[in-house]
């Protein structure tokens, strides 16, 4: 694609990527969050043939997105995946942002009501306190952990194990190893 639509999808949202500060209000783009919009595209490739073969089985789809931090995963998954789906949403598609850090949670509220992405929903606990959490439903079909410090990806697989998880999508973190040695 020309530099002018800066590789964004066709039916991406564009006022999705202004909210997430991928774009500026005028429809710019910087290296950084070019470089961020490409790295989610590339695991949106591995994931939405995971969410296709969920959602022809069971006619939903639940994804639970642990370190969700700003969310961009999950709300480029629901811009470009779910929210074409009304039928699916409607029987029950969600996906939960699961983070800890409670202002992160707060700042991605904001844009999923605005943008009408109802099936949405952001938790402030910690992957092990999911796991317990009533605010999650039994079972999950797909989870994702992208970067996932010190035992958040181990706690991320061991719920997908406990909510009976199909898939599993989880890219460690060797940030906090090395920062520590």
């Amino acid at each position: 694609m020309s530099d002018k639509t800066h590789d964004i999808r066709p039916g991406q949202s564009i006022e999705l990527l202004k909210a997430l500060h991928i774009l500026t209000r005028d429809g710019k783009m910087n290296q950084d969050s070019r470089r961020k919009l490409k790295q989610v595209y590339h695991l949106f490739q591995f994931i939405e043939p995971l969410l296709k073969d969920v959602q022809q089985q069971r006619g939903a789809v639940t994804l639970a997105d642990h370190g969700a931090g700003k969310s961009y995963l999950g709300f480029i998954l629901y811009d470009l995946f779910f929210k074409e789906q009304p039928d699916a949403l409607k029987n029950g598609s969600h996906i939960y942002g699961i983070e800890t850090r409670e202002e992160l949670v707060k700042s991605s509220e904001e844009p999923a009501k605005r943008l009408n992405f109802g099936g949405m929903s952001f938790l402030n606990l910690s992957v092990a306190e999911s796991i317990t959490s009533d605010k999650l439903p039994a079972t999950i079909d797909v989870v994702t952990a992208l970067h996932a410090c010190n035992t958040a990806t181990d706690d991320a697989i061991h719920f997908a194990l406990e909510k009976k998880a199909k898939y599993i999508v989880v890219v460690p973190c060797c940030q906090a190893e090395v920062a520590s040695v």
